[in-house]
């Protein structure tokens, strides 16, 4: 018989056990647990078998902890967290769908040019679409049935013409499954099986939808504005004053239409930092808001505003600068993505940008944008904010001399490439023409107003996407056309809003992440739903790799340190204490390292593909641009951490642990 002391002993362990549940985990995994959203109508129950007590609202996620079996009918036991006290009780299995990616999707704006998606009933419905010889056709046929009262039995829902700004509204439109398939034109199609639901907007007769074909007026209080960020080094003096005395023109053009009230424009100037202190005072600044939009009353008082601004003094240290430190200045721009629902900025350089792949001449050392941002990644936080960008790159004779220009113009190709048109704007100003300069942003600025003075509401002029083609030859008619498509694209964005435009009202639905007539439109972006401890973890584990690697680099040691090293990074992040053997590990994804968080994910990972041959017959140079992009990665991690109104609670309780909260990262951000 055990003494009392050791009793208690053995019902306080026993205790311990009983409290501490933990989530199941799916089969072969250790960090990731399984995971289920609830279909319309759930309701939870205090046991097995017992009838419901409290509704829960459909596609919550909720972790399993527990399954079992009443009647021949399973029922799990979950929570809305993964620690016991977040359980809510047990839910009957049928009324639950397996989540086994945290992965959703957010569709992108049709001023793509792209028609509506269709939300099929079955794949083989969807596939009857693709397989046709003109899936466009196919689909197009589809659309006006529906539109003409007469449903389709394969056709569930029509997604609303409207744009739903993701990155303000979240809306759920989670993955349950996919499958790669190709169309009967031979073009790559992933074919996604999602679920969805929306309540009715009582607002609506029953079977309407929230929006009408086309593109209605917008309403009156519509506004726009464009931020020029220009390039105020040496040898940009012609170009800043050309770009003043556009804007004052501008001004005098919309007072006169009597649009002031809803046209503005601002000024942001950048340079580059200096690692000497005399010359880094000389420069003043690397990036400066002159004129906000969304405070500017006229062209006089732009004109005051910016008129301290000219080229600098002296030289900076190095011919390519720090625009994207310009870029974040725009978008960090008080009031004005709150003031205007069309928002442009046209940069303005005749210089590369600082993304690290240059070196200082003196040190040898790598020089980042003050940002520590490349193109790509710098779009995605532009297309994020739900604004347009585009690039007059000037290319000089001196830039030309310099052998600069074809890499910045791969740099602002990148940059230039909107998400709400999947269309580039970038446009060379040939010899870098003062003339050439100031007729294209006459083109660019004097489309916008005239599309917002064309009538009431702002219908933008002709239609979006094919007319940029057609235009190929003349850069005025491009740029035009480019202007079109982006405020195309912003209407959609802002009726969505003003009109409460919702996901489709369906459940469960097969649909392809292509456009049907075209494939090269993307019709979703993918987006990863990460917890803040999985946040926090991808971001140590880049970090132990960046480490690594450094580590190998500076040192005289054979091709396999690198792999060693990485071994005992991945033996502090493991979480299998039987794990063994990954010092003779020879690919990054046998080390353990993000597996459970990418494996099963519908991309290819470049740091699971790396293996030790090739990150031997790489050599330095690749190996650094290899660092470099998961440097990036990691400061991009660390603003999404801090972006405090994106973070979503899938569990819809108002209530769940704080740890709990995912953000939908872009699925290309991942390494």
């Amino acid at each position: 018989m055990a003494r009392p002391t050791h009793r208690l002993l053995l019902i306080l362990l026993a205790c311990t056990f009983a409290v501490a549940a933990e989530p199941l985990h799916p089969p072969g995994k250790r960090a990731l647990y399984e995971r289920v959203l609830t279909r319309p109508g759930a309701m939870i129950a205090a046991a097995p078998g017992a009838p419901g007590q409290s509704s829960i609202k459909a596609l919550s996620r909720l972790y399993v902890y527990a399954r079992e079996g009443v009647d021949g009918q399973d029922w799990l036991r979950v929570g809305t967290g993964t620690r016991d006290h977040s359980i809510l009780g047990w839910l009957a299995a049928a009324h639950t769908i397996p989540w086994k990616q945290q992965l959703t999707l957010a569709f992108t704006n049709q001023g793509a040019g792209r028609a509506p998606m269709l939300f099929m009933r079955s794949w083989d419905d969807l596939r009857a679409i693709l397989d046709s010889p003109n899936p466009g056709q196919a689909a197009d046929a589809l659309r006006r049935t529906v539109a003409a009262g007469r449903p389709d039995p394969g056709v569930l829902a029509v997604e609303p013409a409207n744009f739903i700004d993701f990155s303000r509204h979240f809306y759920l439109l989670p993955i349950l499954d996919f499958a790669e398939t190709r169309a009967a034109s031979g073009d790559k199609v992933r074919a996604l099986k999602v679920a969805s639901v929306t309540l009715p907007n009582p607002a609506l007769r029953p079977g309407a939808t929230a929006t009408a074909p086309g593109t209605p007026a917008v309403a009156a209080g519509y506004r726009a504005a464009v931020v020029f960020v220009i390039d105020s080094t040496r040898s940009m003096g012609p170009y800043i004053a050309q770009t003043k005395a556009a804007v004052g023109r501008f001004y005098q053009q919309i007072a006169k239409a009597g649009l002031l009230d809803r046209v503005a424009f601002g000024l942001v100037s950048f340079r580059a930092a200096a690692s000497d202190p005399d010359k880094a005072r000389e420069l003043q600044f690397v990036a400066r808001t002159y004129a906000n939009p969304a405070e500017v009353q006229d062209g006089r008082d732009f004109l005051r505003r910016v008129g301290t601004l000219d080229e600098a003094r002296v030289s900076t240290e190095h011919f390519d600068e720090d625009p994207y430190a310009g870029i974040q200045a725009a978008l960090d721009t008080p009031d004005w993505r709150q003031r205007f629902a069309e928002r442009h900025i046209i940069l303005i350089t005749d210089a590369g940008a600082l993304d690290g792949t240059q070196r200082d001449g003196a040190t040898g050392q790598r020089v980042q944008s003050s940002t520590g941002l490349d193109a790509q990644r710098l779009r995605g936080l532009v297309g994020e904010a739900g604004t347009s960008i585009a690039v007059l790159h000037l290319l000089t004779p001196e830039a030309r001399r310099l052998g600069d220009t074809e890499t910045a113009a791969g740099q602002y190709q990148t940059l230039a490439t909107n998400a709400v048109n999947q269309q580039t704007a970038y446009f060379a100003i040939a010899d870098g023409s003062v003339a050439a300069f100031g007729t294209a942003i006459d083109a660019y600025a004097g489309r916008l107003i005239e599309n917002l003075a064309r009538q009431p509401g702002g219908q933008p002029a002709g239609q979006p996407g094919p007319a940029l083609n057609a235009a190929a030859g003349d850069q005025s008619a491009q740029i035009r056309a480019i202007v079109d498509s982006l405020g195309h694209a912003a209407r959609l964005a802002y009726l969505g809003q003003v009109q409460g435009t919702r996901a489709p009202e369906v459940f469960e639905a097969w649909i392809s992440d292509k456009d049907f007539a075209d494939p090269s439109r993307a019709a979703v972006d993918v987006r990863v739903l990460l917890t803040k401890d999985q946040l926090s973890d991808l971001q140590l584990v880049l970090k132990g790799i960046v480490e690594a690697a450094e580590t190998d680099l500076n040192a005289e040691n054979t091709a396999r340190s690198f792999f060693n090293r990485l071994a005992s990074v991945a033996a502090r992040f493991s979480v299998d204490p039987l794990a063994g053997g990954i010092e003779e590990s020879t690919r990054l994804a046998d080390l353990g390292l993000l597996g459970e968080y990418l494996q099963g994910l519908p991309y290819k990972s470049d740091v699971l593909t790396l293996t030790q041959d090739t990150w031997t017959r790489w050599g330095t140079m690749r190996q650094y641009e290899f660092i470099d992009q998961l440097n990036k990665k990691i400061r991009r991690y660390g603003l999404y951490y801090a972006d405090q109104d994106k973070w979503v609670d899938l569990a819809q309780s108002g209530k769940s642990d704080p740890a709990e909260l995912v953000y939908p990262i872009p699925l290309t951000d991942l390494p």
